[in-house]
């Protein structure tokens, strides 16, 4: 095969496009992408070979005059494109590793500021049943009271208005709470892909 078809460049390619395309083609070749396939790995040792032959410009002058292109790939070359696809590689998995380490603060965070919120929930909520609590007390001496009908009313009405707001409460407490079991999830999936 020919070196440029196994890099996908044209013959007068420069020298960023053949970088570009090598270095696309060993990301998707890296186990990472490809798995444990064995044509993957024979693949990359093709692609490293015409990377090699056409990095080096004297190699690849020479190439136009001769067509057994893998004899121009010197052991030393082929070691500067390990090398090179090697840094690469490490790049990328400390730029993957940097970007998890920010999601997770980002979660321990929200985390943080979900649990404050749940806090000040129960605080009201607690708040909220003393108030029905009294409320309670309260109706029951305006029930011993005749003639009190109308303020009866207003004090049930008063009652379900605190209800509805207790109810709502326990509503954002429950999707508080899902929130941080899914954060949970979350996190310990992140930490389990950094390991």
């Amino acid at each position: 095969m020919d070196p440029y078809e196994v890099l996908g460049v044209a013959r007068d390619a420069e020298i960023t496009d053949i970088k570009k395309a090598y270095k696309d083609l060993a990301m998707k070749l890296h186990p990472d992408k490809s798995g444990s396939n064995p044509r993957a790995l024979e693949q990359m040792k093709l692609v490293n070979e015409a990377y090699a032959v056409l990095s080096n410009k004297k190699v690849r002058v020479t190439l136009e005059e001769d067509t057994d292109w893998k004899e121009h790939s010197t052991t030393e070359d082929k070691e500067k494109v390990w090398e090179e696809y090697s840094k690469q590689v490490e790049d990328y998995y400390r730029q993957v590793q940097k970007y998890l380490e920010e999601q997770l603060r980002g979660i321990q965070s929200e985390r943080a500021r979900l649990s404050g919120i749940e806090q000040e929930l129960r605080r009201k909520e607690d708040q909220l049943r003393k108030r029905e609590t009294d409320l309670e007390v309260q109706l029951q001496a305006l029930n011993l009271t005749r003639g009190q009908e109308a303020r009866l009313r207003e004090r049930e009405d008063f009652i379900a208005q605190r209800e509805a707001e207790l109810d709502e409460l326990m509503r954002l407490i429950s999707r508080s709470n899902s929130i941080a079991v899914s954060l949970s999830q979350a996190s310990k999936a992140v930490r389990m892909r950094t390991k």
